[in-house]
């Protein structure tokens, strides 16, 4: 005979149901597993891994320094083809300072018959600066382009002092259009020039209004302008530029002393120039002692390693130098 009591069983049933609700009620929170150095030192390098692997798929900002762009080995020696103008086609070297470069004008073109023809006959390439007042001026031009010379129209223009700059000049007291309208006519007067330079000027181009009130002019006609820098003051360049015009500063005047000892001087001084910056623009004058001394000088610029080449060579020349770049030969 068993001693348990009778209602033993039962309330064991009845404590074991009590037991099985519990736990289906609030199930068993298995205690975490402790993770290793070696398992958190994994994921750390796995992560750094795909974080490089993705970078390497996002494009760079617009705005990163350029210390941070990518870069590349270009072959050497490299000679590209570039186009400078509808018309021209030039060969460029990486190499900016290759051949230095001397830009020749010869203004006051006119008054001075013999030696302006000497200047037309000079063995190298010159531009022409022609006067717009001579009676002949537009022959003048069309025989300096029938030598393979380029044509400015050397324009007068009001300079300091009392010195008279001519008939039809740009003055300082006249109205825009009164300014615009002589140098329309003076154009006219001077047929076929790529660009337009000043004779004299040194109050006119120290004007920044007067010559704003011209440039628009120019733009137009697709006219460049050399500044013959007859002023320290010139406000040309900044001015001009501005208006999309291409503009070109004289570096050297080879005669303001028209001797040989002087003039000789001068070119060193250009021969220098060219080599040191790579492009020169060099104005002289028909004058007797200039045209004896530039018959020869090509000659000696080519043992230097120097060449002569026209004014709009030597403006895209100036252009490429800011890039970096050498034209081999501008073809104009």
């Amino acid at each position: 005979m068993s001693s348990l009591h009778p209602d033993s069983r039962n309330a064991r049933l009845e404590r074991l149901r009590r037991v099985q609700a519990l736990l289906s009620a609030n199930p068993v929170v298995q205690k975490p597993r402790r993770i290793g150095w070696f398992a958190i030192l994994g994921t750390l390098v796995g992560a750094v891994a795909m974080s490089m692997t993705l970078a390497g798929f996002v494009p760079m900002r617009a705005g990163a320094s350029a210390k941070t762009q990518p870069v590349f080995t270009v072959p050497d020696p490299i000679v590209k083809m570039a186009s400078i103008s509808p018309q021209t086609t030039v060969r460029v070297d990486h190499n900016p300072l290759a051949r230095p470069m001397i830009a020749l004008v010869i203004d006051d073109i006119g008054p001075a018959r013999a030696w302006s023809q000497m200047a037309l006959d000079l063995p190298m390439p010159v531009t022409m600066a022609i006067l717009p007042y001579v009676p002949d001026a537009a022959n003048w031009a069309i025989e300096a382009k029938a030598a393979g010379h380029e044509v400015l129209l050397h324009m007068p223009m009001e300079p300091f002092g009392l010195e008279d700059p001519g008939p039809g000049a740009l003055l300082r007291r006249l109205s825009a259009d009164q300014n615009r309208q002589r140098l329309t006519a003076a154009l006219e007067r001077v047929p076929g020039v790529i660009g337009v330079n000043n004779h004299m000027g040194s109050r006119f181009t120290s004007c920044a209004r007067c010559v704003a009130e011209v440039a628009d002019l120019l733009h137009d006609r697709g006219l460049l302008f050399l500044d013959s820098v007859t002023s320290g003051k010139s406000a040309a360049a900044r001015i001009v530029g501005k208006t999309g015009v291409p503009i070109i500063r004289r570096d050297v005047f080879l005669d303001d002393l028209d001797t040989p000892a002087a003039i000789a001087t001068q070119m060193l001084r250009a021969e220098k120039l060219a080599i040191k910056n790579g492009v020169v623009v060099v104005i002289a004058h028909p004058r007797p002692a200039s045209m004896a001394a530039l018959k020869t000088w090509p000659e000696s610029l080519e043992k230097q390693g120097i060449k002569m080449v026209s004014l709009r060579a030597a403006m895209a020349q100036r252009q490429a130098l800011e890039r970096g770049l050498h034209l081999h030969s501008a073809g104009l």
